[in-house]
């Protein structure tokens, strides 16, 4: 890789059919870059055909003749934007004058912020939200996204016209043999049978091997989107609220206040002797069912009648009133009102812990970035990969939505990916049904181009001028908005359907976080009747 070094000059002085192996060769080994230029000293012999064929756009070819004594004309490839296998003589040297223009060379930049209204052919593939395409039987059309809208703003600005094909794996394309060679979309690009690919390119380190990346388009995340987790037995909503924490206090509270009770009455009256006890073990068994009888709200009759006694037996009272009892109420009712749901998986570890206990399994879009990622991981990339291809019959899917739709129809399934994507998936398969994991990886997507593109970078600062402006942002914000008025969300409310429209994405958020609320019902209080019919069949047996 020689890219974002100082220029290379190379200077051939062969015959014309040498220059034409030269050029083949320079395609084949892939010696095509922005900042290589290769010199062809032609003299007097008219221009082959069969070397302006073998020229791709690319390239940056200078040919130089030599038509008379003393004067030399200077012909480049990239002197136009809109013709292809095309050399103008953009200068020329004499005796008298030396150079006529400078510099020798006219500078990209310039010749190609105007393509004169070329047909460039551009892949598409559907992948929500950054382009939606309608596939039928061998024809497809493409009915917008983001990526559609911003290829429509840069064709406006660089004055070309563009038209979608449909690439032969619809998958954007990763290496398939030790060779390097590439399929799916990145195998065109590769092989130069298209120019660009703009639509959620990932980038990676294998990628770049092939294409030239422009500014960011997109910074993402990794994620993954699991079935949303389901709601515990309304059964024991009533012992849910004390955590073990909290039953330890209540049980070391019950061993520790009947003896103390005990104490209050015993030991003073070793010192002063005041009323006869008759038995130590009764009185020991009273106060410590003294003690139950006041948690539990029973009347009963008081062991002892002195003021240190009482003075105790109110700050219990108070204690099982106001503290366990009122925070037992509050804690309750919120579990009501918000009933607990199982543990949701957030992170890789937890994902692995579900794999191999749970008999979870993960899929990944086949020949994505994730897919190499997990392919030729360590530590827990290449654990979960190792999970993968030894438990599962199958982990590859062809699109993310496919995935996220298998997803909503079992609960067992997990699909990783960038996490917009999945997010955008969710909320069009309904939020209520999937549960969106945290961050696990940063990833960044932008516009593959061929290697030695020359217009990258009047491309670069169209991207740089709409990311700057909000505009950039604004596009994918639209394509939420545009998912909120297309789809009615159902929410029931008092027995009876009602619909709301959400109008953008933090509309969605919001909606998405309240419907985990709901009104109490009696199938949540079912733990209560539940408990009184076991304390009805005790007392029966009594």
């Amino acid at each position: 890789m020689v890219n974002n070094n100082l220029p290379l000059y190379t200077l051939h002085f062969i015959n014309e059919k040498l220059a034409e192996h030269i050029l083949l060769e320079i395609a084949e080994s892939s010696f095509i870059r922005r900042n290589i230029y290769y010199i062809f000293y032609w003299g007097k012999v008219t221009l082959q055909r069969y070397f302006l064929r073998n020229i791709h756009e690319a390239m940056k070819i200078v040919l130089i003749t030599n038509p008379r004594p003393d004067t030399y004309r200077v012909y480049f490839s990239q002197a136009t934007s809109h013709r292809k296998h095309h050399l103008t003589m953009v200068n020329w040297w004499t005796k008298r004058k030396r150079l006529f223009n400078h510099p020798t060379l006219p500078s990209s930049a310039d010749i190609y912020k105007d393509f004169k209204g070329k047909l460039i052919l551009v892949p598409v593939i559907h992948k929500p939200p950054w382009h939606f395409v309608r596939y039928e039987n061998d024809s497809f059309e493409v009915v917008g996204g983001r990526d559609d809208k911003l290829l429509s703003l840069i064709a406006a600005k660089l004055n070309f016209r563009y038209k979608y094909i449909d690439p032969p794996e619809r998958i954007q394309g990763s290496t398939l043999s030790s060779n390097g060679s590439f399929d799916g979309v990145l195998g065109l690009i590769w092989r130069r049978e298209v120019e660009f690919f703009l639509g959620d390119m990932a980038l990676s380190w294998e990628r770049s091997s092939v294409a030239e990346f422009s500014f960011l388009t997109l910074a993402d995340s990794g994620a993954f989107v699991t079935h949303a987790p389901d709601t515990l037995n309304e059964a024991l909503a009533l012992i849910r609220p004390f955590h073990w924490k909290v039953w330890s206090a209540i049980i070391l509270t019950f061993l520790v206040s009947g003896p103390t009770l005990y104490a209050l009455i015993a030991l003073p009256n070793l010192w002063q002797p005041r009323f006869l006890i008759k038995s130590h073990k009764k009185l020991f068994c009273d106060c410590i069912w003294f003690t139950m009888g006041l948690f539990l709200r029973q009347s009963d009759k008081q062991p002892s009648k002195s003021n240190k006694f009482r003075f105790c037996t109110i700050l219990l009272a108070i204690a099982a009133t106001y503290v366990i009892g009122d925070m037992y109420s509050a804690n309750l009712t919120s579990l009501l009102a918000k009933p607990v749901r199982e543990k949701s998986i957030n992170n890789l570890i937890q994902l692995e812990e579900a794999m191999i206990y749970k008999d979870f399994q993960l899929y990944v879009e086949k020949y994505s970035s994730i897919h190499r990622l997990l392919e030729n991981g360590t530590s827990i990339y290449g654990r979960l990969w190792n999970l993968m291809t030894t438990r599962q019959a199958s982990y590859l899917i062809n699109s993310i939505e496919d995935g996220v739709k298998m997803v909503k129809d079992f609960r067992n399934v997990v699909v990783i990916g960038g996490r917009e994507t999945l997010f955008f998936d969710t909320q069009r398969f309904g939020p209520s049904n999937f549960h969106l994991s945290e961050k696990i990886n940063t990833a960044y997507s932008a516009i593959a181009f061929q290697l030695g593109c020359p217009y990258i970078d009047n491309v670069n600062r169209i991207l740089m001028a709409i990311f700057e402006a909000g505009i950039l942002t604004k596009m994918t914000e639209d394509e939420y908005e545009k998912l909120g008025k297309q789809q009615t969300k159902h929410i029931q409310n008092n027995g009876k359907q009602l619909d709301i429209t959400a109008e953008s994405r933090k509309i969605i958020k919001v909606t998405q976080y309240n419907d985990k609320f709901k009104a109490i019902n009696i199938k949540m209080l079912q733990g209560a009747f539940y408990l009184l019919f076991i304390g009805y069949s005790i007392a029966g047996k009594k």
